[in-house]
């Protein structure tokens, strides 16, 4: 049985998946020789005849290898790379009839698209199950770099958010965002397993060449639902309150409501042991109620600067200079013709033009179509993510995978809502379309991970091992 089990399995190319394909294949082997036992063959010959029944290992094993390969998603890298060339397009007409400091941003921008799809591909080699494997090491490691920032970080318009590194400066604000993802594997590593039983809580059937399971096979591995709960929180809160306190309420807002998402899907999954009607309602009566509360608390206290203060009093008042942003972008949108420019200059009328409002200049400059097509395009990409994410054979990859979608569905929205005048004027970015290194390097990432996850969609079992404990 050992001759013709490593027989098949070197026939596999994809050496991540041998050991599930092993298993599957000893399994079902081992079930033959006991059924052929059990019809009256001595061990030798029930053994030689479920080898038998199993055909040739070759051609099994040539079999096997075109199912269990990797896979890529050639059309997200057309619609991602299609965006990108929009984008630089747009970033190489804004940087010719500017100067300055949006001269120099729409530059490096141009340069940053082409680095940013070089770091998509090399993201889509690395095996995404290594950032679950070391998640928790990851989420300390941002968290420091958060408290570093905090303590050492630039000041810009009120907010510290800049720390150098190697000469080069990083927003940490935007660093921050790959923290969801990172924190899908965290809840991934704390589901709940009943080892002896070989199954998971939700009844599932475990891959016992899981390390962690072969360890503690004949054990039963006892975990407090409420502790997990608590460790969950402590990974949940302590990033979005230090981001919080930069300060940097959009992001915070971001990744809290991905973060949640994330663990509803946990929790509906049957990952712990609780009450899944009573967990998802406490989880967002809770943490909806906290971000009003902490919001309330920080503007009435000291915890948000004098401008923002006075942005959020003018958008829901509708009055003060603070307001008058607002009040340009709804006439600006209502004003914007369906081709070509409406006359307006957006370099003169809009600030940040070249980032946070990106897509009002387009609108502006090239008319309703162009600024919708965009829209599209990113929403085209967001449902191809979840798409992609949602129909994942593995769960730690269909967690991660939404995790990155969340992420680009919660900032995409609230820059088009902000562009529109639905949404106080704040520090938020248009993924893959405005200037900023740091953002458009993270988006790049996140799709890189999702490239990832596709490419592994036939070679992951439901459950892999992610056995590396920290906390």
């Amino acid at each position: 049985m050992e001759e013709y089990l490593k027989a098949v399995i070197e026939q596999i190319r994809c050496k991540n998946v041998r050991p599930y394909v092993e298993r599957e294949l000893r399994d079902h082997l081992e079930d033959q020789i006991n059924d052929n036992i059990a019809s009256g063959m001595d061990k030798d010959e029930a053994v030689r005849a479920a080898v038998k029944d199993m055909g040739d290992p070759i051609e099994t094993g040539i079999a096997l290898d075109r199912v269990h390969r990797p896979s890529i998603a050639w059309g997200m890298i057309a619609l991602v790379f299609v965006i990108s060339i929009a984008a630089a397009l747009i970033h190489f007409a804004i940087a010719s009839g500017a100067e300055g400091s949006v001269y120099n941003q729409s530059s490096k921008t141009m340069i940053m698209f082409g680095a940013g799809f070089l770091v998509m591909l090399a993201i889509y080699f690395v095996d995404y199950t290594h950032v679950a494997r070391f998640s928790k090491l990851i989420a300390l490691c941002l968290i420091g770099l958060c408290i570093y920032a905090r303590m050492f970080g630039t000041y810009i318009n009120g907010a510290q958010l800049w720390v150098r590194a190697f000469f080069i400066d990083i927003n940490v604000e935007a660093v921050m965002m790959l923290y969801v993802p990172v924190f899908a594997g965290i809840l991934y590593k704390y589901r709940n397993v009943n080892i002896q039983a070989g199954k998971d809580i939700s009844g599932n059937g475990l891959d016992e060449s899981d390390s962690s399971i072969k360890r503690h096979k004949f054990s039963i591995k006892k975990h407090s639902a409420v502790f997990d709960f608590i460790k969950i929180f402590f990974w949940m809160i302590v990033p979005v309150f230090l981001v919080m306190q930069m300060p940097a309420l959009v992001t915070a807002l971001m990744m809290l409501i991905s973060m949640l998402t994330l663990l509803t899907i946990a929790t509906s999954k049957g990952w712990f042991k609780v009450s899944k009607p009573i967990a998802i309602t406490s989880i967002w009566g809770v943490f909806v109620g906290l971000p009003v509360i902490g919001s309330v608390v920080m503007f009435f206290g000291n915890g948000l600067a004098d401008y923002q203060k006075a942005r959020l009093v003018a958008f829901f008042t509708g009055s003060g200079e603070a307001n008058y942003l607002t009040n340009v972008l709804r006439n600006v949108a209502a004003s914007c013709r369906l081709y070509g420019s409406n006359g307006v200059d957006a370099s003169i009328t809009i600030p940040e033009y070249n980032s946070a409002y990106v897509l009002s200049y387009i609108s502006i400059t090239y008319g309703l179509i162009a600024g919708i097509f965009i829209a599209c395009a990113l929403a085209a990409l967001i449902a191809i993510v979840f798409g992609i994410s949602l129909k994942q054979k593995n769960q730690l990859g269909m967690l991660m995978g939404c995790g990155c979608g969340m992420v680009l569905l919660v900032t995409t929205f609230i820059n088009i809502f902000q562009n529109l005048g639905w949404f106080p004027p704040s520090r938020t970015f248009l993924p893959l379309m405005s200037s900023g290194g740091s953002y458009i390097i993270v988006t790049y990432i996140l799709i890189g991970i999702v490239l990832s996850i596709y490419k592994y969609k036939s070679i992951y079992p439901k459950h892999v091992s992610v056995d590396y404990r920290l906390l």
